[in-house]
């Protein structure tokens, strides 16, 4: 077992690095990404709700519905917030990697996972989301977590919350042991791009025709031999692709979208670029993709037809002041999963 002054030092580690954003002033502008248009098409009531009439709910003399529905927005499941708790972990390990030139120890990082889950959880449970800031100075409020079920007042089975906390660690575990990390650990370091999850939701985004393209990718890299990696981890446990390298055609649109920002943007060849889907619920198996032109081509296209659809519930199309038409052009998806749903309450009313 790590002594108290490794923790202590594992966790100095984690803090290093960070700097105070610039503050700017709010606008709610359009944008683009994988998830908006996701959520568009799952529920057009919710899309509303989740970008529109929460905006400046965080006011306190905004009107109540977007108060209410800027709190409602923030909500999260048990699955998303594994998923949430795991990547922030995996963050802070390649920080503390870049940092100290050394992966942290397994007790150290086990201890911070437990720690991190137990406080994150009495926050959700005292309610304390209702009152105290996501963000301090700009900054995340590492205990921070606003679970639905929480909120609805409904009963989270122990043995759910065991079971949760038994697939975060076994997914730190599978990190911290994975092939990946190894070989991440012995590149150049100066060249990691480490998702900033401290200070924002998205760790990149892009103009694209006069549109911002956002986009979060967990981590990037450039191998000894010079190839460029994006890595994207996963928690899903259901099973995972049984291939080891598969067609990016196949891959779905997420790392599609990486692809497109690491060629158009970021100017890397084509032939230069590998894509590392890592389900850290399943031993970390690794699934690498690669790109080529047509690759590139249909990301394009997605997010033209992603755009148009999402300009299409605005006012004259216009992107540029953003207004969204009138709440009837919005309507609710009804079915099995509104139980679910963070807006159920504000949308039965």
């Amino acid at each position: 077992m790590a002594t108290n002054s490794e923790a202590t030092d594992f966790k100095t580690g984690f803090t290093k690095g960070y700097s105070r954003r610039n503050r700017m002033v709010f606008k709610n502008n359009f944008g683009w990404s994988i998830s908006r248009e996701s959520l568009f098409d799952s529920c057009k009531r919710a899309y509303y709700f989740h970008y529109y009439l929460s905006w400046g709910g965080w006011n306190r003399n905004a009107p109540e519905d977007s108060r209410r529905a800027f709190k409602l927005k923030r909500l999260v499941s048990l699955p998303l917030w594994r998923g949430q708790l795991v990547h922030y972990i995996a963050t802070k390990i390649l920080q503390s990697t870049r940092s100290k030139k050394r992966i942290p120890a397994e007790d150290d990082v086990t201890s911070y996972t437990i720690e991190s889950f137990n406080k994150q959880l009495n926050f959700s449970k005292e309610k304390r989301y209702r009152y105290e800031p996501k963000k301090i100075r700009g900054k995340l409020h590492t205990n921070w977590l606003a679970l639905r079920d929480h909120e609805y007042g409904i009963d989270i089975p122990p043995r759910h919350i065991e079971k949760t906390r038994g697939e975060c660690l076994k997914a730190i575990k599978a990190l911290l042991e994975s092939p990946i990390l190894d070989k991440i650990s012995k590149t150049d370091s100066s060249k990691w791009v480490i998702e900033d999850i401290d200070f924002s939701e998205f760790a990149q985004s892009f103009q694209f025709e006069k549109t911002t393209i956002f986009l979060k990718t967990d981590f990037m890299f450039r191998s000894n031999d010079g190839t460029f990696n994006i890595v994207d981890w996963k928690t899903f446990a259901d099973n995972p692709p049984s291939s080891k390298k598969r067609d990016l055609g196949r891959a779905g649109d997420q790392l599609g979208i990486y692809g497109y920002y690491a060629t158009a943007i970021l100017g890397e060849p084509i032939g230069n670029i590998k894509m590392y889907e890592i389900n850290l619920l399943d031993a970390a198996r690794e699934v690498v993709y690669t790109i080529n032109k047509k690759s590139i081509e249909r990301a394009t296209k997605r997010i033209n037809k992603g755009i148009a659809k999402l300009a299409s519930v605005l006012t004259d199309n216009d992107t540029e002041k953003n207004n969204p038409l009138t709440y009837q052009y919005f309507p609710p998806n009804r079915g099995n999963k509104c139980k679910f749903c963070n807006f159920s309450i504000i949308c039965d009313e």
